[in-house]
C-alpha cells in the first residue's frame, strides 16, 4: 500500500463510511462513538464535506449523506461499467441453484455488494445492491481477507481449496458459499457467492455450488479489467 496519504482526508472518508442501510442518518454522538474522533474534530470535518457537497446536515442537527454522492457514484459505475459481463453470469447461477448470487468488493475493512441476483422463491437470502457489509463475516468477507494476507485458520484452508462456506456467520438463518475473482498472479478482485436458508445446503450442495462458481469466475477473471478492484482494495 502507498504510504502517500493524508489523515485528515482519510478521518472523512471514515466519517462517511459510517453511515450504512439502516442508519442513513447520524447524530454528531453517534458518529463520534462510531469514528473515535473528538466532537470538534468531527464538525470541522463535515463542515468541510457540508460545502463540497458530500453531507448535509439537517434542521434537527442529524447528518445526511449530500447528493454530490449521487453523481459520483454514477460516474464510477458508467466508466467502471462490468454489469453487461457480471450480470448475465450471476443471473444463470441463481436460475441454476434457485438461490441468491452476489458478486463483492472491498473497500477500505468492508465488502460492498457491487451486483446482486435475487432467488426467484419467496423464502429467500434478500440483500439490495450497494449495501456495505463487515468482512469479519460471512463467506465473502473471509474469502477476501484470506487473499489479503489473512493468517491462520480459516483462511490457510480457504487458499488451499478455493472456496469457502459461511453457516450463520452474519445471520443464523443463512448460509453462503464463495470463490475468490483472482488474476493470473493470485490477486484478488471480487467473490461470487451463492446464499440462502442452511436447510437447503447440505455438504454436497455446498460443493455443487463451489464447482460451478469456480468455472464463472474462474471465466469472469478473464473478461473483466482487474485494475479496478485492485485500486479499491
Amino acid at each position: 500500500m502507498s504510504n502517500n496519504r493524508v489523515e485528515a482526508v482519510e478521518r472523512a472518508l471514515e466519517i462517511l463510511n459510517c453511515f450504512t442501510e439502516d442508519q442513513s442518518t447520524l447524530s454528531l454522538k453517534l458518529l463520534a462513538e462510531k469514528t473515535g474522533f473528538y466532537k470538534s474534530t468531527i464538525l470541522r470535518l463535515c463542515g468541510s464535506l457540508e460545502r463540497y457537497g458530500y453531507l448535509t446536515r439537517q434542521k434537527d442537527g442529524q447528518y445526511r449523506l449530500g447528493l454530490a454522492l449521487v453523481s459520483l457514484g454514477k460516474i464510477a459505475q458508467n466508466s467502471c461499467d462490468i454489469g453487461t459481463i457480471v450480470r448475465p453470469i450471476i443471473e444463470s447461477l441463481r436460475d441454476c441453484f434457485n438461490e441468491s448470487v452476489a458478486f463483492y468488493t472491498r473497500s477500505g475493512n468492508k465488502r460492498i455488494c457491487l451486483y446482486r441476483a435475487n432467488a426467484n422463491r419467496a423464502i429467500r437470502h434478500q440483500l439490495e445492491e450497494g449495501r456495505r457489509l463487515p468482512l469479519e463475516k460471512g463467506a465473502a468477507g473471509q474469502i477476501l481477507l484470506a487473499y489479503s494476507g489473512g493468517e491462520g485458520e480459516p483462511f490457510t484452508t480457504i487458499r488451499q481449496q478455493g472456496w469457502y462456506t459461511s453457516l450463520g456467520e452474519r445471520d443464523p438463518e443463512v448460509a453462503s458459499v464463495g470463490v475468490p475473482v483472482l488474476t493470473a498472479e493470485g490477486k484478488i478482485l471480487a467473490v461470487l457467492c451463492i446464499s440462502g436458508l442452511i436447510s437447503r445446503f447440505t455438504a454436497t450442495r455446498q460443493r455443487e455450488c463451489a464447482q460451478a462458481l469456480q468455472v464463472q469466475a474462474q471465466g469472469l477473471a478473464e473478461q473483466i479489467d482487474p485494475q479496478p478492484f485492485l485500486d479499491m482494495s
